[in-house]
């Protein structure tokens, strides 16, 4: 099945927030009202999709996960955007496991003091199956050592999700937290939040029917049925902040989860239990700025239905402050003007 549109995502909800925010600022804040903050890096993140098949998991992986990062914030727009060309690569393995293109973008933005929103879209297109070894000699009933390193490719194996995570801080406001979540912000004190956040996503896996194995085509590739599912996931935690001789900075964040996920359209769900965590260590001296830092998710599941868990990500970029065009002000100061 070929994909006719990606959906898109509209900058409406970050802009009817900011009606709340606008006459927020004091002289504080101010002075950056018309700084633009960039952070240019790469991203691996290590994603599977599980595949329950005769009491056995088998893993369906994209190949090639170091992706170019951009980071992006303008007064009230916080955005990330992650992308296929890749800034590097770390192998020459396209013709054994096969393409992977990737996209993902993310907005943030507060509603109020406390109440933060996330949304956010991630497209993953070509995938391989990690553990063909493994199912092969499933199928022929015991192990063949003339299988070699070669792996079952799902070119057009195409995975969509719609993400959400509405947070309140307990301890904390917008000011104090903006600088945890990425290194546009510039870490001004020690700091410690605590924090409550109801994370929801909804995926859709289809145009897996097309396969191909040491160069030969399996299946028609003609329309499928699609996997879909949701996930819920309920986190409180905490993030302690230390800025160290003015310049130097650390981050922590550590998140216990409740979490729910459920296959539409079968008779598969599942409660459980996981934690989210967050450490990140840089420089940042007002104009530029550089860090990098690794994050955990992980979930207490047996992954015997077709939706992702990230079980880790590392990230490291480097930035650069400075003023925005002057056409751009004068824009956002209209849409300022009229959410006042």
């Amino acid at each position: 099945m070929k994909i006719k549109s990606i959906p898109y995502l509209f900058l409406y909800f970050p802009l009817a927030s900011y009606g709340q925010e606008v006459n927020e600022y004091n002289k504080k804040y101010r002075e950056d009202n018309n700084t633009i903050s960039l952070v240019a890096g790469v991203s691996y993140l290590n994603n599977s999709f599980g595949l329950r098949y005769e009491r056995e998991i088998f893993r369906l992986k994209p190949n090639d996960s170091f992706y170019t990062e951009l980071f992006l914030r303008y007064r009230w727009l916080d955005t990330s955007i992650s992308f296929t060309p890749k800034l590097i690569k770390i192998n020459n393995d396209d013709d054994i496991k096969g393409k992977t293109k990737y996209f993902n973008v993310n907005f943030a933005f507060f509603l109020n003091p406390k109440l933060r929103q996330m949304i956010g879209y991630n497209q993953i297109k070509g995938l391989y199956f990690q553990d063909t070894k493994k199912y092969i000699d499933l199928l022929l009933n015991g192990s063949d050592e003339s299988i070699t390193d070669a792996y079952i490719q799902f070119p057009d194996a195409n995975y969509r999700s719609f993400k959400g995570e509405t947070s309140y801080l307990w301890v904390g406001n917008k000011e104090n937290y903006r600088s945890y979540t990425n290194m546009t912000y510039k870490p001004a004190k020690n700091d410690f939040v605590v924090i409550t956040g109801l994370f929801y996503q909804y995926n859709i896996l289809k145009d897996s029917d097309r396969a191909i194995y040491k160069g030969e085509v399996i299946g028609s590739g003609e329309e499928g049925s699609a996997t879909k599912d949701i996930r819920l996931a309920l986190r409180t935690g905490a993030g302690i902040q230390r800025v160290i001789d003015s310049n130097w900075y650390a981050v922590v964040e550590f998140y216990p989860q409740l979490y729910y996920s459920k296959l539409i359209d079968e008779d598969f769900h599942e409660f459980n239990m996981g934690m989210n965590s967050n450490v990140r260590i840089g420089y940042d001296n007002g104009k530029w700025f550089v860090g990098a830092g690794t994050q955990l998710n992980w979930v207490n599941s047996s992954n015997s239905n077709l939706y992702s868990s990230t079980q880790w990500q590392f990230r490291a970029g480097i930035g650069l402050r400075f003023n925005a065009p002057q056409i751009v002000n004068r824009n956002f100061d209209k849409i300022d003007n009229i959410l006042k």
